[in-house]
């Protein structure tokens, strides 16, 4: 009785049931931490191998300065743990796990507690923060910093705070929403949900709910004027605002193939959540009814990002991650007004259901509890949210997916190529870097494009990428003679950019094929990796003389190694 006591004491404590969700996200997030990594991880891994001793992140000869503060992060990490892959995701894993503590406090100070766990629940268990939980990038410090700045946002309007309190909390949530801004500029399709809902809670308060004639008076001058200042601030960044125009509407080769397609995240959703999505409508209807101004303010802040998001021309389900939280309110939310009514309806069908069945009492009312049971399974497990959320913990590719290149298991059969072969080409600088310790060209269109977007001086074979230093070329001719020009040489990638217009095309392949011979690494790594060694030459093709201003730093490249 005493123990039961103490639990209860400790139970209905204001801070259990946030650190209980905490820990409980810290737990899940943290399964299988050292799987092969997406190339993008690689950017922070690499980079802060040596931050602490150069303050800079440096990533072979390049700089590596985007999202800075999470390459910090990743460092202190070494530090801490060691490196490797599982420390270079820990701060993900506990920034994203401090977002659930976060959601469950809002929602329960906004609707109650049932909800509130609904919502956080979702959230955990989505495959979309999952992806960012266990993804060493900047995404879930940029999550964390919207919803910071989100809840200030909410509260800065709320009629129930001091006026210098929603002075400080708006100079506080436009503060944080920038800084979410800097780590990921997505972040500006969520920023344009709050605005919108700040316009109609102002529009709400100055015009149909004005508290005082003077405050109305006053608040029916300076909202017109506060419009009027934003839209000359906006001509006056015609060129920015061009520029965040093409930005939005440009999306590298690799990404070519969803630009078009408006109905990318509709579809995801469809498929994670078949029963949740369509039901998205009813459930903002509940949600607004139980809790009007959160309800409001979830569905404002997702609908517009998620539109935005749709019709932009690069996408990923990570880019859309930080809108997930008001998501799972809205179905938290609504979940919450209709589960205890729909458990109270299946407890009288249960009954109903036992006296039907021509069995004995007992076993009639087990039958029917275990048809109920069934019933509700069904209805969760045709939800396939859990199964891809499982999937990429366990990084199990499921069918149609590509599946993730393991650099680690073809180190042993490469190694006599990397410590030999006087170049190295790839397709992949970062894995190829991070594992086998050694990238001297890539050959990459896709990545080429991006370098001359972002420098379109650099529009040329042979560009370096400031980001690495590596010279990356994408045409066949410069392959062949790079072949043509060095007496022995590997050239290793994914195995999915094998024969693929973007990364490895079919003149790559020709090349390649007439010079080299296929090197047999384990299938599990899912690489393809092909060598060459030219019999001992005295001639060699003329323009071989023009590639010698990339020698030293390929020599330079051969010489660190162990």
């Amino acid at each position: 009785m005493q123990v039961r006591s103490i639990v209860s004491k400790i139970t209905n404590k204001p801070w259990f049931a946030p650190t209980l969700a905490f820990f409980c996200a810290l737990t899940l997030f943290s399964l299988n931490l050292d799987r092969p990594p997406h190339p993008d991880e690689l950017h922070h891994a690499l980079a802060a191998q040596d931050l602490f001793e150069t303050g800079k992140p440096t990533i072979g000869g390049g700089e590596y300065w985007r999202g800075i503060v999470y390459t910090w992060l990743v460092a202190l990490s070494y530090e801490l743990f060691g490196e490797g892959l599982p420390s270079a995701r820990i701060p993900a894993v506990l920034i994203a796990a401090m977002i659930a503590p976060l959601l469950l406090f809002w929602v329960r100070r906004e609707a109650s507690l049932l909800a509130a766990w609904i919502t956080t629940a979702l959230f955990i268990s989505s495959p979309f923060t999952i992806e960012i939980a266990q993804f060493s990038r900047f995404y879930s410090l940029q999550i964390l910093l919207f919803a910071l700045g989100a809840i200030c946002a909410f509260y800065s309007m709320s009629n129930a705070v001091a006026s210098w309190w929603r002075v400080a909390l708006g100079v506080l949530a436009a503060t944080l929403l920038g800084l979410s801004v800097s780590q990921q500029d997505t972040s500006i399709l969520g920023i344009a949900g709050v605005m919108i809902w700040i316009a109609g809670a102002l529009a709400i308060q100055v015009y149909f709910r004005p508290v005082t004639h003077q405050a109305t008076r006053i608040w029916r001058i300076v909202v017109p004027l506060f419009a009027v200042v934003l839209l000359a601030l906006a001509i006056a960044q015609v060129d920015d605002l061009r520029f965040l125009l093409h930005r939005y509407r440009y999306a590298p080769p690799f990404a070519a193939a969803s630009a078009s397609d408006s109905w990318f995240y509709h579809v995801r959703f469809l498929l994670y959540y078949p029963t949740l999505w369509p039901l998205v409508g009813i459930a903002t209807v509940l949600a607004v009814r139980r809790s009007a101004r959160l309800g409001w303010f979830a569905i404002t802040v997702f609908s517009i990002s998620f539109l935005l998001a749709s019709f932009a021309a690069q996408k990923a389900t990570r880019y859309l991650s930080f809108a997930q939280p008001f998501l799972a309110m809205i179905w938290g939310i609504g979940l919450a007004v209709v589960v205890p009514l729909f458990w109270r309806h299946l407890s009288a069908v249960r009954g109903e259901l036992a006296q039907t069945l021509a069995l004995p009492q007992r076993l009639g009312s087990l039958v029917a509890k275990s048809l109920v049971f069934l019933a509700v399974a069904t209805l969760f497990l045709t939800n396939p949210f859990w199964l891809r959320s499982a999937a990429m913990i366990g990084n199990v590719a499921l069918p149609l997916e590509t599946p993730t290149t393991n650099w680690r298991v073809a180190h042993e059969a490469l190694r006599p190529w990397i410590s030999g072969a006087e170049i190295v080409i790839t397709t992949e600088e970062l894995g190829a870097l991070y594992f086998l310790g050694r990238a001297d060209v890539n050959f990459n269109p896709s990545k080429f494009s991006e370098i001359v977007e972002l420098a379109p001086e650099k529009a040329y074979e042979f560009a370096t990428d400031s980001r690495t230093a590596i010279p990356t070329i994408s045409r066949a001719e410069s392959l062949q003679k790079l072949v043509e020009c060095f007496d022995s040489g590997l050239v290793v990638g994914p195995h999915a950019n094998w024969g693929d217009p973007i990364r490895f095309d079919r003149d790559a392949q020709a090349v390649i094929v007439k010079y080299a011979k296929p090197i047999v690494v384990p299938e599990r790594s899912h690489l393809f990796a092909w060598g060459w060694k030219h019999a001992s030459r005295k001639w060699k093709p003329t323009y071989c003389s023009d590639l010698a201003r990339f020698s030293a730093l390929w020599r330079r490249n051969l010489d660190s190694q162990p």
